[in-house]
Order: C-alpha cells, then sequence, then structure tokens
C-alpha cells in the first residue's frame, strides 16, 4: 500500500473516531475539584488545514477522500523531496539534486518545521479551512488591507534599530499570532500548556513562551494594554468563553485597530480534544465579523513543552543591523 492511500485510510479512520469521541458523554470529561471541565495539560494545534480556503473551493468547507487525498498525500510527497539525499557535487547555489531551482535564501529548511501531517476533523468533517464563516473561507477585510500594514508616519525605519524590527524578531510576542487571540498554528512550535484554578485559566504558547493570564468571572481593565489584550473568561455550561480586548497598539492581529474584540470558545468534546473556535470583530477593519474553528489534540504525557530559547539563540537582529551599519559606511566612503 502506498502513502498517500495509507494517508488517506488513516484519516478517514481518524474522522469516524473523532466523530464517535466528540459525542462522549458530559458526564464522562475530566472535571476539576468545582466540577468545570479540565482543559489543563500540554495541547497541539498543529495542522495542513489553512487559515483560509483555497478559492477554487468556494464555500465547500468539508473535503471529500479524493481532497484529503490530495492535501495530505501532496504535502507527504514535499516532504519526501525535501528529505531526498543532496548532490554533493551540485554547483554552489543550485537546488538539492542540482538544477537551477535551489532557494539558498530559505531560513529554515523542513528539519525545523512542524506544521502538522493531517486535515483537520471536526465532528466527523476533514476541514477545507478554519475559517468557517464567511462561507467562502476568507477573511472580510473592509478595503485594501494592505493599508492596515503600512509603517506609520514617523515610525523608525526596519534598519534604523531594533525598534524598528518585527515584534517577533525581538523576541517579544510569537509569530503569526501563535500566542493568541486567536491562537493560530505557525510554522513550528504548535505547543500550549494550560493550568486552571477556579478564578484564573492560564494558557503558555510555547512560542517565545507567552502566558496569558485569563481572569475568570472578572470585569476588563479599559486601560490596560497588554500585548495578547487583556482576556476575561467565564462559563457556559460546560464551555469556558473568553473576551479580549486592549490589545497593544504595536501588536497588529491581521491589521485590526484599538476596536478589536475577539471572543473564544474553549469546549473539551473527548479526553484528549478541545473544539477551539473564534469570533475576530472589528468593524473599522472587517467588513463582518468573521470565525474559526480548530482541534486542540492532548500530548501524551512523556511529550513535555520545552523553553523556547528566543534571545539565547536570536543571532538575525544584531547580524541585521550590524549589516545595515556596514553598508551605511560604505555609502559613506564612497
Amino acid at each position: 500500500m502506498t502513502t498517500r492511500q495509507n494517508l488517506v485510510n488513516a484519516t478517514l479512520t481518524l474522522a469516524l473516531t473523532m466523530a464517535c469521541g466528540q459525542a462522549m458523554a458530559q458526564d464522562d470529561l475530566p472535571r476539576t475539584p468545582n466540577g468545570k471541565p479540565d482543559l489543563q495539560g500540554v495541547w497541539s494545534n498543529a495542522t495542513l488545514t489553512p487559515l483560509t480556503r483555497d478559492r477554487e473551493l468556494g464555500e465547500t468547507l468539508v473535503l471529500n477522500a479524493d481532497q484529503v487525498r490530495a492535501m495530505e498525500g501532496g504535502h507527504q510527497e514535499f516532504l519526501e523531496a525535501e528529505y531526498a539525499a543532496s548532490d554533493p557535487d551540485r554547483e554552489p547555489g543550485a537546488g538539492a539534486q542540482g538544477g537551477d531551482d535551489g532557494d539558498t535564501n530559505d531560513g529554515y529548511n523542513e528539519f525545523w518545521k512542524e506544521v502538522g501531517d493531517r486535515i483537520q476533523v471536526i465532528n466527523g468533517e476533514p476541514r477545507s479551512s478554519i475559517i468557517i464563516d464567511p462561507p467562502n473561507g476568507q477573511i472580510p477585510f473592509a478595503g485594501d488591507p494592505r493599508a492596515r500594514f503600512a509603517r506609520a508616519p514617523g515610525a523608525p525605519d526596519p534598519n534604523d534599530g531594533p525598534e524598528g524590527r518585527p515584534l517577533s524578531e525581538r523576541c517579544l510576542i510569537s509569530f503569526g499570532t501563535h500566542s493568541g487571540p486567536p491562537m493560530l498554528p505557525v510554522m513550528y512550535n504548535n505547543n500550549y500548556q494550560i493550568v486552571q484554578t477556579e478564578d484564573y485559566v492560564m494558557i503558555l504558547a510555547e512560542m517565545i513562551h507567552d502566558a496569558r493570564i485569563i481572569r475568570i468571572d472578572d470585569e476588563p481593565m479599559p486601560h490596560m494594554q497588554k500585548w495578547m489584550g487583556d482576556s476575561v473568561g467565564r462559563w457556559e455550561d460546560d464551555t469556558l468563553v473568553v473576551t479580549t480586548t486592549g490589545y497593544h497598539p504595536q501588536h497588529t492581529v491581521f491589521g485590526a485597530s484599538e476596536n478589536l474584540t475577539v471572543t473564544e470558545r474553549f469546549e473539551r468534546v473527548s479526553s484528549s480534544e478541545i473544539v477551539y473556535s473564534f469570533t475576530v470583530e472589528d468593524p473599522t477593519v472587517f467588513s463582518q465579523p468573521w470565525t474559526g474553528e480548530l482541534m486542540f489534540n492532548a500530548k501524551s504525557a512523556d511529550e513535555p513543552m520545552y523553553e523556547y530559547a528566543c534571545h539565547e539563540g536570536n543571532y538575525a537582529l544584531p547580524g541585521v543591523l550590524a549589516g545595515a551599519r556596514r553598508a551605511e559606511a560604505e555609502a559613506a566612503s564612497q
């Protein structure tokens, strides 16, 4: 049996298993001493399912077996090609097999990446995108989204100093919105640790070891501007609902403004699964609220989450700035 056939069979089996697991009786859910669903543990949201849908799929949210085969099998073939032995006699700048299409500017090879190898399955449905609303699976930007990412007047140039570099490059917050909210998978380190008490839920993101402390049944702090916003949670039956506002202005979540509100829902559906959904609202930037769903899968007890040593290994930041100073010196000497 081929690798691709194995992947498809495994995915269809997983879909049936997930459908059964998500029908788990509420009385069988792990619970804390105060009776709430126990969300604690180390979880991963790595998946091949993209945030936005391939436009060719239109409003098709649920994939069929052939589509799953194409996506998962295609990724496996890509990995096999990436891990193939390189030609040690190839010319400088050539690809691994000696062709002229090599990318020598790639900062990460596949060894470092952890994007997952499966399409996510929720309610027994292999999903084509994380976004489920709008129906087309796209972020509903109001106007040209590029305007929201333009450098502000008077802001430092990217090479002027560390203040002009991206926040993730400065080890201040994770790539993309891995730390959230919303908490989305990125190219690697898609792990989270949840610690829960009666009054707080703490979510530690592996990337940049960002810790978000969610206060239960509390009031928002309107004058606080935390990197990941101010998060307040409440229990609606067995679902933890978290509302976040007050993001730090330098943390642009998909170009959102100070009017951004993200509402998350954590529903533990089995001993090893949490269905995580989120709704993003900002009438300044988006033409309508948009919603996504992700599956958080439990890691086994022998798979702890390790420290992400960003500053210790961050050679890029001083290297970029040193290169800029060198270029300036050379230009001045001419």
